[in-house]
């Protein structure tokens, strides 16, 4: 009985070591259904569990207990914050966020939980990234969450996390998905059979940049473009012209990429998927 014992625990801790933590933040306090399907595309063939994490931003209450302030909507209105009212919204905002995240968990069969945090966002998101495999960031750009917020706000978690995934929603747009390759197409491997499955789930075109004419990507699924210039208006316009819904950033020492994401989730059109 002992050694049974023994060998259930050593089992019970490979299966937890095996398992990938997945954090979503909720920003804006909405979820699409589409960013959890992205999520299960990402993380295809591994056993997921999925946190999803609604934070109650403790710097917007301490603006609202000062007198006299005021916020300014997207469309010019404004008003004067008020705590009460504000604690309501915030509230009615999480518990639509949980109602969500729990209805697609169960749809698509994942295994997950629900958290709501009462913090400063940006500490409280790095603090409960710290442990996870990675990170998906549901922005809602264009959805009637509370506050979207701007890149230059996660600079801390992309300073610390390398699976990251912006979701720019709505998802289900653009038609094709890009992959920037600084050297071989050998060395994006990985990047390159995240983006067939992307590709093959939404019918999209398979685009591959690289830096050198005289490279090929073996695969002729993939579109190859040549970049002259790696700078952050060239890939900006390339996903443009490409009506990209992804792009897909593999590890490069071209360029400082923890500084250009923080410019690229804000210029983008499409999500953004950096990977280690």
């Amino acid at each position: 009985m002992g050694k049974m014992t023994v060998k259930s625990r050593k089992m019970d801790t490979e299966s937890a070591e095996s398992t990938k933590r997945v954090l979503l933040t909720l920003d804006c306090g909405t979820i699409d259904e589409d960013s959890l399907r992205a999520l299960k595309l990402l993380t295809e063939d591994e056993d997921v569990e999925v946190t999803g994490l609604y934070v109650e931003d403790e710097d917007l209450f301490r603006a609202a207990r000062l007198p006299g302030m005021a916020e300014v909507s997207a469309t010019g209105e404004v008003t004067t914050l008020n705590h009460d009212h504000l604690t309501a919204q915030i509230s009615r905002e999480a518990q639509r966020a949980r109602n969500q995240f729990e209805s697609f968990v169960h749809n698509l069969r994942l295994r997950g939980s629900f958290q709501i945090a009462r913090g400063r966002v940006v500490e409280t998101l790095v603090n409960a990234a710290a442990n996870s495999d990675y990170v998906v960031v549901s922005r809602s750009l264009r959805s009637s969450g509370l506050r979207t917020r701007h890149g230059s706000h996660f600079e801390p978690l992309i300073q610390n996390q390398q699976n990251l995934l912006f979701v720019n929603e709505p998802w289900r747009s653009g038609s094709s998905v890009v992959v920037l390759c600084e050297s071989s197409p050998g060395q994006c491997e990985r990047a390159m059979t995240i983006a067939r499955r992307f590709a093959a789930d939404g019918n999209l075109s398979l685009i591959i940049a690289l830096p050198n004419s005289n490279q090929t990507a073996a695969d002729s699924a993939f579109q190859q473009v040549v970049m002259q210039s790696w700078n952050e208006d060239a890939i900006v316009e390339l996903c443009a012209s490409a009506d990209a819904r992804l792009l897909i950033v593999p590890p490069t020492s071209r360029l400082d990429w923890r500084q250009l994401l923080l410019a690229l989730v804000d210029r983008l059109p499409c999500s953004l998927l950096r990977l280690e």
